[in-house]
């Protein structure tokens, strides 16, 4: 019987309320847009001084030999600088395809590249010069690091002229084609 006594909401009303709720859920919101420190290129320039200050008052105070304190910032400043092209080189290709030519110049290049490095350097008596002032274990390991960048370089380079060499091949092609017909 209480029942009876509410009052019941109408339909016209029921309609408006969940209208109402209807346009706040498909509003878009606007979210600012997050600036990242690595577009910037005060920040690879402040990052490539900072690593060589420190990379230098390191190795002074382990006292480790200048050759290995030149070496060891030659390879890390060729991985910032890796990453610093990779930031800002455009690509016309996907990100999936540059990373996989990255991967495979990285890893067959740049291996290939340090084997035939390593046993040409053996082969001629050189290695262990070499390897007897900087250290087997640094020689090996740094010069594996820039090897595995340059392939990297390479294989980025690879993807890049493959993009234009298809594009060229192919108007080249059709070219062929037309005047054939």
């Amino acid at each position: 019987m209480s029942d009876s006594f509410m009052p019941k909401p109408s339909k016209k009303n029921r309609k408006t309320s969940l209208q109402g709720t209807k346009r706040k859920k498909t509003q878009p919101k606007t979210q600012p847009k997050q600036i990242s420190i690595t577009t910037r290129k005060s920040y690879w320039i402040t990052l490539t001084l900072s690593i060589t200050v420190f990379a230098s008052v390191f190795g002074y105070f382990v006292n480790m030999p200048p050759e290995n304190i030149a070496v060891m910032l030659v390879t890390v400043l060729l991985l910032i600088g890796f990453a610093f092209h990779i930031r800002f080189k455009p690509s016309t290709t996907t990100v999936n395809k540059r990373a996989t030519f990255i991967f495979v110049g990285a890893s067959f290049i740049g291996f290939g590249v340090w084997a035939v490095t390593l046993l040409s350097l053996n082969a001629t008596e050189l290695y262990a010069q070499i390897a007897s002032a900087l250290g087997n274990g640094f020689f090996a390991i740094t010069s594996l690091i820039i090897c595995l960048i340059f392939g990297a370089f390479i294989g980025d380079w690879i993807v890049e002229k493959r993009e234009h060499t298809s594009i060229f091949l192919k108007n080249k092609l059709s070219n062929k084609l037309r005047s054939f017909y």
